[in-house]
């Protein structure tokens, strides 16, 4: 039975939680950012205006590279002469928004908007990859454990105040005596001062915060992750061949069974269970994963509907019976937005922690040639 298993790249993603379906389709497509060019000259040309917009479409490429993971951003580094040697196939749209020309210094600048496809950005690190090089069938076994969580009540509490104040009173009197010897006159004078200080400290408890698993999403979620990697040159599996072949649990009973911590961590002993697994299975990697989805609550600033989706990922690589870290996201918030429909903002969140934990843990993988 093991032999199935060696010629296939292994996806599990046990996924609870949520109030609302995935649409990977709304993934990174493209980004619209400004940026500005500018090119030095001895004598002036229309070579120079030319090479002046060649140059504001690599700081746009550069500056939408700046927001990706450390990983990715390697690569980015690795791969930044090819990219800009093919720089149209990434600026899909370059509008110029203003031209500059400093007679003074000879230097021409052009500011542009332009509109980069990040997605091509992506093929274009997976076809420069190990994993995008391999043959059907060649590439390593990956299974994954990814659990998703929404939040379902919140229990707030007041802070809690101690104030402390002072008071003093001082009082000053002053006498005064006057005679001219056969009559006398006496006076009295006080003065009154009151100092005030007041002061004091708070106290907040922590909020009370209940999840609730979705055992329907968290399947959706496992078809949008397997879409991924098989995007990322991977060839995911079934996940459920991999419970029967080996008696572990179904998504079903780790959700009715109660098999998460109450922070929505495995227990270890369901750890060491998937481990053994993916050991007898010959697989290569195994990951485990999770996502939080908060409460819709009102972006101020923007005027529009947030969530926070809290994700965390890490992926062993089996070797020699021992699971070796290989690629890790720590803890990382992430909001989804929408204009006003809380449901879509929930999808955007949930969308924005899966596509940042998966394409940090591929983009970590690639960079160390791992596949």
């Amino acid at each position: 039975m093991l032999g199935r298993y060696l010629k296939l790249l292994s996806a599990l993603f046990i996924s609870v939680g949520l109030m609302a379906s995935l649409n990977m389709a709304n993934a990174q497509e493209a980004v619209k950012v400004t940026a500005v060019g500018e090119k030095k000259y001895q004598e002036y040309s229309s070579y120079i205006e030319a090479s002046a917009l060649e140059d504001a479409k690599r700081q746009a490429v550069k500056k939408v590279a700046a927001s990706f993971p450390k990983s990715k951003k390697r690569m980015f580094k690795d791969l930044e002469d090819s990219i800009y040697e093919n720089i149209d196939d990434f600026v899909i749209e370059a509008a110029v928004q203003q031209k500059k020309n400093d007679a003074g210094t000879k230097t021409f600048k052009v500011a542009i908007s332009a509109l980069v496809d990040v997605d091509a950005l992506n093929a274009f690190f997976i076809d420069n990859s190990e994993a995008g090089n391999q043959a059907a069938g060649d590439a390593s076994d990956f299974g994954a454990i990814f659990v998703a969580r929404v939040e379902t009540s919140r229990k707030a509490f007041k802070v809690k105040e101690t104030n402390v104040s002072k008071s003093e009173s001082q009082s000053t009197l002053t006498e005064e005596s006057a005679s001219d010897g056969t009559t006398s006159l006496d006076s009295t004078n006080t003065k009154t001062m009151d100092v005030n200080q007041s002061g004091g400290s708070s106290e907040r408890k922590r909020d009370a915060v209940e999840y609730e698993a979705s055992l329907e999403l968290s399947q959706e979620m496992a078809s949008a992750v397997e879409e991924q990697l098989v995007d990322a040159g991977f060839e995911p599996m079934d996940a459920e061949d991999l419970a029967d072949e080996f008696d572990l649990p179904y998504l079903e009973d780790i959700v009715d069974q109660g098999m998460l911590r109450k922070n929505g961590s495995f227990s270890k002993k369901l750890i060491k269970q998937y481990k053994t697994a993916a050991i007898d299975a010959g697989w290569t990697f195994l990951g485990m994963g999770s996502v939080d989805i908060g409460t819709p609550a009102v972006d101020e600033v923007r005027g529009t509907v947030k969530v926070p989706a809290k994700v965390s990922f890490k992926v062993w690589m089996i070797s020699d019976g021992r699971a070796k870290t290989v690629a890790s996201v720590r803890p990382k918030v992430v909001y989804g937005q929408d204009s006003g429909d809380a449901g879509v903002a929930e999808v955007n969140a949930y969308n924005d922690a899966v596509v940042f934990a998966m394409d940090t843990v591929v983009s970590q993988l690639q960079q160390k040639g791992l596949r």
